[in-house]
């Protein structure tokens, strides 16, 4: 029997949170929803994710500041991480080498513009299977 895949989810949004969570239970995956960096980084350690899927605009530290620190740890370099935030990625153009190879980012979605059954699609691609 084959494990329901691990998705930690770190939006400060809670409506966001709730509509993600209900697609992503429905479709067979577990979910863990956090809402800042902190949270994010001890959910780590105690979920060990097969994808995390990110918001940048967090409270306290930011999520490119969580991405520095998943990184900096060796057992989490190979974690999938999508990042679905309200920043535009026009936003990040000229740090976009950081994000995709130091900072091993698959994909950057904006949520405007990314529906529901989009991301599933996304998460299916982009989750290794287990």
């Amino acid at each position: 029997m084959k494990h329901k895949p691990n998705l930690l989810l770190i939006e400060p949004d809670k409506i966001l949170a709730d509509i993600y969570r209900s697609a992503l239970v429905k479709n067979q995956y577990n979910v863990v929803i956090v809402s800042n960096a902190q949270a994010g980084i001890y959910a780590v350690d105690k979920l060990l994710p097969d994808l995390i899927i990110l918001e940048l605009q967090l409270t306290k530290h930011s999520g490119v500041e969580f991405l520095y620190e998943l990184r900096s740890y060796s057992e989490w370099q190979n974690i999938p991480v999508i990042i679905l935030s309200m920043v535009n990625f026009s936003e990040f153009k000229n740090s976009s080498n950081i994000l995709f190879n130091n900072l091993k980012v698959k994909a950057y979605y904006h949520k405007l513009t990314t529906s529901v059954s989009e991301l599933l699609e996304i998460i299916q691609n982009n989750i290794a299977v287990v």
